[in-house]
């Protein structure tokens, strides 16, 4: 009889390993979402306000698996506290909410300083990148807090950085799984090529300057426009526009 016992308890065992994996994945299905980070969402993104209580829920548990996948290193005093993980969190599930649940997944780290940082690499201040090769996201608070103002200059480093983080994983992990939608992300490819020989030789252009220095860029900088200044973009290059639409899955107007 013990024999038996003995075999339910390791087939029942089993079970919960296969199906929970580790703690940390046992954490995000069984424990909410903390008051707190809760709390600084709903201050900050007018689009989780929106949602209905059970896409509200959904938003939550996708926020709370981004926050649990990273290992955070914190440099000079900075500190995670719920305002910085709601900010997080709440930014990269605003952009990736209707696309699939690997986004994100390449990454291991958030590097997170408390202002610009000086790069050994480029000898200059940063205020975010994306290291593909460690699988890193290094990022200063107080830029990403510039982004934050309610404000339409279609400035927002945080929206940069994550979207070199998708654009950089979806080249890489396609293989493996999709991250953007590959006749979608042709469309904008072919449309990005029309627009950075524009934005080169000096035609006036609603996307800034910066936006030329490569396709990286221009991506990046697009994806700020499209959710920072969602009107504005539309009405200036509505094909470039609709074509993001189709690529991130969403309209920020609707």
């Amino acid at each position: 009889m013990a024999a038996v016992y003995a075999f339910l308890y390791i087939f029942l065992f089993l079970i919960v390993v296969s199906y929970v994996e580790n703690f940390r994945k046992f954490n995000r299905i069984i424990f909410p979402l903390e008051k707190e980070v809760k709390k600084y969402i709903h201050l900050y993104f007018p689009f989780y306000r929106k949602l209905s209580f059970r896409k509200k829920l959904s938003f939550e548990k996708k926020v709370k698996l981004f926050l649990n996948s990273f290992e955070y290193r914190v440099r000079e005093g900075m500190e995670m506290t719920p305002e910085v993980k709601a900010v997080l969190g709440g930014a990269a599930i605003r952009m990736t909410f209707y696309l699939p649940d690997e986004c994100f997944d390449y990454y291991n780290v958030i590097v997170l300083f408390p202002e610009p940082y000086h790069s050994r690499v480029t000898g200059h201040y940063h205020k975010g990148e994306v290291n593909p090769g460690a699988r890193a996201i290094v990022l200063s608070w107080s830029s990403i807090k510039q982004g934050l103002d309610p404000h339409d200059d279609g400035l927002n480093v945080l929206i940069h950085e994550y979207a070199h983080a998708l654009y950089f994983e979806h080249k890489l992990m396609n293989e493996e799984y999709e991250v953007f939608n590959e006749e979608a992300f042709r469309r904008f490819m072919e449309q990005a090529e029309i627009e950075l020989e524009k934005l080169r030789t000096g035609e006036p252009h609603f996307l800034r300057k910066y936006a030329s220095t490569n396709k990286e860029e221009f991506f990046a900088v697009a994806t700020e426009s499209f959710f920072e200044r969602s009107a504005a973009f539309k009405k200036e290059l509505p094909e470039l526009y609709g074509t993001l639409v189709l690529l991130l899955r969403q309209d920020p107007l609707h």
